[in-house]
């Protein structure tokens, strides 16, 4: 187990168990809800994977920092600090001292070395350092816009930025099967039978699982995650590898809280 611990004065902790995701931001939504003025309404993404968490910065205008350096994706352990935007705070095992931490952040130790640029500071995977440059900027922008719903810009961002010919969230609804969201080459998958078998059959998964399958006679790869609906991908001049799917599982989730679907809640 482990918390994120908040150096702002509050004494705040808040509880990382395995495969937890935690929102960070001022938004009302946002697990971690700060009132830091510079402080974005949805800013960071931090998800639980073993002794590690996974830190997503998801578009902040004033940045997220792993020890003292600017990160879009990077990965933290226990002691590590973090900074979102002007709000300090640091990964411990529970019930640590925090005079460490404290002693740490009054020494600079969260602070951004001058002349420092910003940077992807330890990236999960060259995947991952792939994804969160510009492809990964042009999905945030379109997130921030508000233009439309954000699983829907999920799925076109796949197929128009990430190679893919085709990609579809689809979630059941009783015996039914809801197409949340679709674009590229895909209408053929979803009218095959065995799609709408795949959806209805589907089980709890703690962590992304891809299943590679054949339907309407193209390669499919159908991710499943958790308490999240399936998403099936198309492949094209690219196949993503588990470490992509991995940041594609989180992705979905975000997509799926800014939508208004709290972690958890399915179309039954």
């Amino acid at each position: 187990m482990l918390e994120l611990v908040l150096l702002d004065g509050s004494e705040r902790r808040f509880a990382l168990p395995e495969d937890t995701e935690l929102m960070v931001g001022a938004a009302a939504p946002c697990a971690v809800r700060l009132s830091a003025l510079d402080v974005s309404r949805t800013h960071a993404l931090l998800t639980r994977r073993g002794r590690r968490v996974i830190v997503l910065d998801l578009g902040s205008t004033n940045g997220t920092y792993l020890n003292g350096r600017r990160v879009k994706e990077a990965e933290a352990v226990a002691g590590d600090m973090l900074r979102f935007s002007s709000v300090l705070a640091q990964v411990l095992p529970p019930g640590s001292d925090q005079s460490d931490a404290q002693a740490k952040a009054g020494a600079g130790g969260a602070s951004e070395p001058a002349g420092s640029p910003p940077g992807l500071g330890s990236p999960t995977s060259d995947q991952m350092q792939a994804l969160v440059g510009d492809s990964l900027e042009l999905l945030l922008a379109r997130w921030a816009s508000g233009g439309q719903a954000a699983q829907a810009g999920l799925v076109e961002w796949l197929v128009g930025s990430r190679g893919l010919r085709g990609a579809a969230v689809l979630e059941r609804l009783g015996q039914e099967v809801a197409v949340v969201a679709a674009h590229g080459e895909v209408g053929g998958v979803l009218e095959d039978p065995a799609c709408a078998g795949l959806v209805r059959g589907d089980r709890d998964i703690g962590s992304p699982e891809g299943v590679d399958l054949m339907l309407a006679g193209q390669h499919v790869l159908a991710l499943k995650s958790a308490e999240l609906p399936w998403l099936v991908l198309v492949p094209g001049i690219a196949t993503p590898d588990f470490g992509e799917l991995s940041l594609i599982a989180r992705l979905l989730a975000v997509a799926r809280r800014l939508d208004g679907v709290p972690f958890g809640d399915r179309l039954r």
